[in-house]
């Protein structure tokens, strides 16, 4: 299967805390399984954490694995680089993953509501996610 056609395989599923895949995901879920199956990352698994609370963030950004990814400025942004995205206001933080970066960058990410989904960089911002820390795995 092709990347296009696995990203398309991917939007609509549902959004369930806990889930990694293939029925449903949740947004760590859905970032491990790109990098299991695209880059070959095999991304250890952390414990649920409602996505609303400042504690998802701070697991991923403290957790060992954090070691073994740098950050890069979001400008620079390759495809399989993680977004961690932060509604600052609403304490909701998240992750997606870079499928076509460039001038604007397109996100593959679940929401809570729709499953997984596309966004650009200004549309996530809209929505809200003006905090944006993007990471690349260490070669």
């Amino acid at each position: 299967m092709d990347r296009l056609a696995f990203y398309e395989s991917l939007i609509g599923k549902p959004y369930k805390i806990g889930e990694r895949g293939p029925a449903a995901y949740d947004c760590y879920g859905l970032a491990a399984h790109i990098q299991r199956e695209l880059a070959g990352v095999q991304m250890p698994d952390i414990d649920p954490v409602e996505a609303t609370t400042r504690a998802q963030a701070e697991a991923m950004l403290s957790h060992k694995e954090r070691q073994a990814w740098e950050e890069v400025p979001t400008a620079e942004a390759k495809e399989l680089d993680l977004v961690l995205m932060g509604n600052v206001a609403k304490r909701d933080f998240h992750l997606g993953t870079y499928i076509v970066p460039g001038t604007v960058g397109v996100v593959l990410h679940i929401d809570k509501h729709a499953g997984v989904v596309v966004d650009d960089i200004p549309a996530l911002k809209a929505s809200g996610f003006n905090y944006l820390r993007t990471f690349r795995r260490k070669a």
